[in-house]
C-alpha cells in the first residue's frame, strides 16, 4: 500500500512537471546582448555589473556585451528568445543579410532627439579633409567604423587614408586635438556643445571642417516571437531605464539618456 502510494505520488509529480515545464521554457531567462562599434566602452565589467543588478530586479535577466561583431552575430543567430542592443547601421546591415524577422522596439535618444551628426574638428583652420590624409584622427568609435565614417564624409575626395587614435570618450578625442596628440577629432555634435559649456575657451580653439549625414542612435531589437514571452518584462525594464538613478547611470555609460518607441518604417528615415 505504501509503495503504491509513493509510486502514485511520483507519477502525479511527473505529470505536473510536464504541464509546468513548457510554460517555464516560454518564460525562460532572457539576455540583453550588446555590441556597438560607434563607442569605445573600455569598462565592460562595470557596465555589465550595473546592468545585471538593475535587470535582476525585474526577473532572471542579464546583460552580455561584446567587442567583436562576428561573435555578437553568432549569438544573435542562435538566441531567438533574447533582445539585442546594436547600432542602427548594424541593424540595417542585418536586414540586408536577410534578418527580416528582427523587429526594432526602441531607439536611444539624447534630450529627445534620436539622431545626431558627427563633426570632424581640427585645431588648425584647414580648407578640406584632403589636408588630413595620413594624419591622426582621434575617435571614440572603433577603427573600422571611424574609417568608414570619414570616407563617407569625404565623398568628393577619394583615396584618403587616416591614422586612427582610439580613445574612451568624445571629450578625450577633442582633448587629444587640443593637446596635440591628434590632428583632428571625430565626435558627435552634442559633445562639442558640452565642451562649449564646460570650457568655452577650449571650444573656441577648434574648427569644424566636415559634418556627417544624420545618424540614428542605437536600437533595441528582438525577434518577432521574442516579444511575446520572457522578453516582455525585459523590454519593460529597458524602457524604464531613464526612470531610476541606476538606469540613468547605465544610459550615461552607453552615451544617451532616453528611449523612443520605433517602428520598422521609422528606421527608413
Amino acid at each position: 500500500m505504501g509503495n503504491t502510494l509513493i509510486r502514485t505520488t511520483i507519477i502525479c509529480s511527473l505529470l505536473l512537471a510536464l504541464t509546468i515545464f513548457p510554460q517555464f521554457e516560454a518564460t525562460a531567462a532572457s539576455t540583453l546582448f550588446f555590441y556597438n562599434p560607434e563607442s569605445n566602452i573600455n569598462d565592460f565589467r562595470s557596465l555589465k555589473k550595473l546592468f545585471d543588478v538593475y535587470l535582476s530586479r525585474n526577473g532572471a535577466y542579464q546583460f552580455q556585451p561584446f567587442d567583436k561583431k562576428n561573435t555578437f552575430e553568432d549569438f544573435l543567430k542562435n538566441h531567438k528568445n533574447d533582445v539585442f542592443l546594436l547600432s542602427s547601421w548594424h541593424y540595417q546591415n542585418l536586414l540586408e543579410q536577410g534578418y527580416s524577422n528582427l523587429k526594432p522596439i526602441f531607439v536611444g535618444t539624447i534630450n529627445g532627439d534620436f539622431t545626431y551628426t558627427k563633426i570632424l574638428s581640427t585645431k588648425r583652420n584647414i580648407k578640406n579633409m584632403k589636408q588630413l590624409s595620413g594624419k591622426r584622427v582621434a575617435s571614440a568609435g572603433n577603427k573600422n567604423y571611424t574609417k568608414n565614417m570619414l570616407n563617407n564624409m569625404a565623398t568628393q575626395q577619394l583615396n584618403l587614408s587616416f591614422n586612427i587614435l582610439t580613445v574612451p570618450k568624445d571629450i578625450d578625442a577633442l582633448m587629444s586635438v587640443l593637446f596635440g596628440m591628434a590632428q583632428s577629432a571625430l565626435t558627435a555634435r552634442h559633445s562639442l556643445k558640452t565642451l562649449a559649456t564646460i570650457n568655452p575657451r577650449k571650444h573656441q580653439l577648434l574648427h569644424q571642417i566636415a559634418e556627417s549625414q544624420p545618424i540614428m542612435l542605437p536600437v533595441v531589437v528582438a525577434y518577432g516571437s521574442a516579444t511575446k514571452f520572457s522578453s516582455n518584462k525585459l523590454l519593460e525594464a529597458i524602457e524604464n531605464l531613464p526612470s531610476s538613478s541606476a538606469g540613468k547611470e547605465i544610459l550615461g555609460m552607453l552615451g544617451w539618456n532616453g528611449w523612443k518607441k520605433i517602428t520598422p518604417a521609422e528606421m527608413q528615415f
